[in-house]
């Protein structure tokens, strides 16, 4: 399919404003943050009762939402965990355990030294990094549309996990641009709670 190049052009912009109002805050404030979202992401209904979480690795310097607390919270209630790895353009899903020793990896996220692949087939919930999201359930990433094609190639393995983005409460607009290409959430926690939509 064809990229639109207004669309494209929109997002773009929009990337560029969120980048920098997350740069903008200062650490001691994202890790207070982080450590909220994290809070009610482990009280989440889907994850008490989810047996496989896949969850981003945090990018250091990234001003992302920071996950180390929420992988310690899952690892504390038995979670089988899973990363996702970059391999030749894809998103694929990579066992994980806490304390796994980590290398940096493409694009600055950290991944498994020994990366194996996980069972996605069992997988419950999917945490997921975001820039900035509307009340649709729109999201927009960093622009290499790795989450949208491995939800996609998901669904068309009738593997229906539970789509969770993780955000702070100023990454929500209006409407986030969007096509038929992008793939939708069924949630978002920020550091105030959960939003989730009707999708």
């Amino acid at each position: 399919m064809n990229q639109d190049p207004t669309l494209e052009a929109e997002k773009a912009a929009l990337r560029v404003k969120m980048i920098a109002w997350r740069r903008s805050l200062s650490e001691q404030s994202r890790k207070a943050m982080s450590l909220a979202i994290s809070r009610y992401v482990v009280a989440l209904p889907e994850v008490v009762n989810a047996r496989h979480i896949h969850v981003y690795l945090s990018i250091p310097g990234s001003a992302e939402v920071g996950t180390s607390a929420i992988i310690d919270g899952l690892a504390a209630m038995g979670k089988q965990l899973s990363v996702p790895v970059i391999r030749n353009g894809e998103l694929l899903t990579a066992v994980f355990a806490k304390g796994s020793l980590l290398r940096p990896a493409q694009f600055g996220s950290p991944e498994p030294e020994e990366v194996k692949a996980a069972d996605e087939s069992n997988l419950d919930v999917v945490l997921m990094p975001l820039l900035a999201f509307d009340e649709s359930g729109h999201r927009i990433g960093y622009g290499k549309g790795f989450y949208d094609r491995f939800l996609r190639r998901l669904l068309l393995k009738k593997i229906t996990p539970c789509r969770i983005g993780l955000s702070f409460f100023q990454q929500k607009v209006e409407a986030v641009p969007a096509d038929s290409r992008d793939e939708l959430l069924d949630g978002v926690v920020h550091e105030h709670g959960i939003i989730r939509f009707n999708n």
